[in-house]
């Protein structure tokens, strides 16, 4: 592989972490904006809506955590300082990716941590999912996040260990 396309390889992988880096951040508002966000969700997606006349399982499912996060917040508004601390460690997760966007092949480790992480995601849903009375549907939806992640970042895994062998020869 010659220079300019070792520089092309390494502009791709960079645009593939940046693309995850932004979806770690983006994470932000399921945790910032819990409250509204299931107000949101029970005004449209509740009893007495479409959704709710076609779905009921899941009307009923979404007004459920409405009411829960409703209740929780009015009556225990301190309990929302988990989510503060939640929110805080998606900004710290989402500062490690600078170090792989930033020289990928010398820190092939925080893809490799990554990717491990999104496995664990989505295998937590599935383990912890049962004891939260979670649906299977909304656990399907919420593992897929890790598949998703682990995918976007396996092209930029593959093409940074290919780098990282040149190097080597190098």
């Amino acid at each position: 592989m010659d220079p300019k396309e070792q520089k092309k390889t390494l502009k791709k992988i960079r645009i593939y972490l940046v693309i995850f880096f932004f979806g770690i951040l983006f994470s932000l508002h399921t945790v910032l904006f819990v409250e509204p966000e299931t107000e949101f969700f029970y005004q449209y997606l509740g009893p007495n809506t479409t959704v709710g006349e076609k779905l009921p399982f899941f009307s009923e499912w979404i007004e459920d955590i409405y009411i829960s996060v409703k209740v929780t917040y009015t009556n225990y508004p301190a309990i929302a300082y988990c989510m503060d601390w939640l929110s805080y460690a998606c900004v710290v997760f989402a500062i490690f990716m600078i170090g792989a966007i930033k020289d990928p092949v010398k820190n092939i480790w925080i893809i490799q941590a990554y990717m491990l992480a999104c496995l664990l995601a989505a295998a937590l849903p599935f383990i912890a999912g049962p004891f939260r009375d979670i649906p299977i549907f909304w656990r399907c939806l919420d593992g897929s996040f890790g598949i998703i992640g682990f995918l976007v970042l396996l092209t930029p895994y593959k093409l940074t260990k290919t780098l990282q062998k040149l190097a080597q020869v190098a």
